[in-house]
């Protein structure tokens, strides 16, 4: 991508050529809608085929804005999808300073979350919860959330341990915004 194509779409140079490397051009509808969006730090819902790849826009505006700014972003996934959200967001943050961690089990995240040594938590709607409830996940502490296929999802406490009556969030505390992807239908 070109520099006025990063401006434009308000991505870091190397999230803009993470993008690029997955195939995404700054002409694509996905990427003009989605990215900007998301880096600016604003609500996004994106309705697309139920696979990480169709995500990669609007998750480049999140790694986007946590380079360049900082915070703490947590992306939840169905179990099947999580090896590959958390590739996705590898991917796109490889070239920056951002630490990120997929949470295939709870101690590891657990000990980084509190030794602030993560940046992006790819995590499990059950892990998720696990993390919430030890304390290791502090919801207030969060920038971004972003949520990814919840009609597939086993279960949803996790959700409702984040936004759900006396939680440890609510619509207008820290989250910046929440990132909803959802399948077509």
């Amino acid at each position: 991508m070109t520099a006025p194509d990063m401006e434009r779409l308000q991505l870091t140079p190397a999230v803009a050529d993470a993008l690029a490397a997955l195939g995404w051009t700054a002409d694509d509808a996905r990427v003009r809608d989605a990215a900007p969006t998301a880096a600016r730090g604003h609500g996004l819902v994106v309705v697309a085929p139920p696979a990480a790849p169709y995500g990669a826009p609007a998750l480049a505006g999140v790694v986007s804005r946590l380079a360049s700014e900082g915070g703490r972003a947590l992306l939840i996934a169905p179990d099947p999808e999580l090896a590959e959200w958390g590739t996705l967001a590898h991917a796109l943050s490889r070239a920056s300073a951002l630490r990120v961690q997929t949470a295939h089990g709870v101690a590891r995240a657990a000990r980084r979350l509190r030794s602030d040594a993560l940046d992006l938590l790819v995590a499990s709607p059950a892990a998720t919860g696990v993390l919430l409830h030890r304390g290791a996940l502090k919801a207030g502490a969060l920038t971004a959330v972003v949520i990814a296929g919840p009609e597939r999802w086993e279960g949803l406490e996790a959700l409702e341990a984040l936004m759900g009556d006396g939680a440890a969030l609510t619509m207008d505390e820290a989250v910046t915004f929440a990132l909803t992807l959802v399948s077509q239908p």
